[in-house]
């Protein structure tokens, strides 16, 4: 592979936007630790943990997640 080849590689590949990372997308309503690592849109925040939530709900509005055993823990739009 020429240098130069391997110069525009590189360079596309490190200049990628920050946006184009993949990241997972958990189920709505799905109970996840608080400190759970990557992005989401809308969280629901409750004592237990927190849950992606539709975009639509406005932060400050009460919602809830669901745990893994069916049963659902009450919480409150934090973003």
């Amino acid at each position: 592979m020429s240098p130069l080849l391997l110069f525009v590689v590189l360079g596309f590949t490190l200049t990628l936007p920050a946006g184009a990372q993949q990241f997972p997308e958990p189920a709505l309503y799905e109970l996840l630790p608080a400190n759970y690592q990557h992005p989401i849109a809308r969280v629901c925040y409750t004592g237990e943990g927190i849950c992606s939530i539709p975009t639509f709900i406005a932060p400050g509005t009460p919602c809830e997640c669901r745990r893994a055993n069916g049963a659902w823990v009450k919480g409150v739009c934090t973003h």
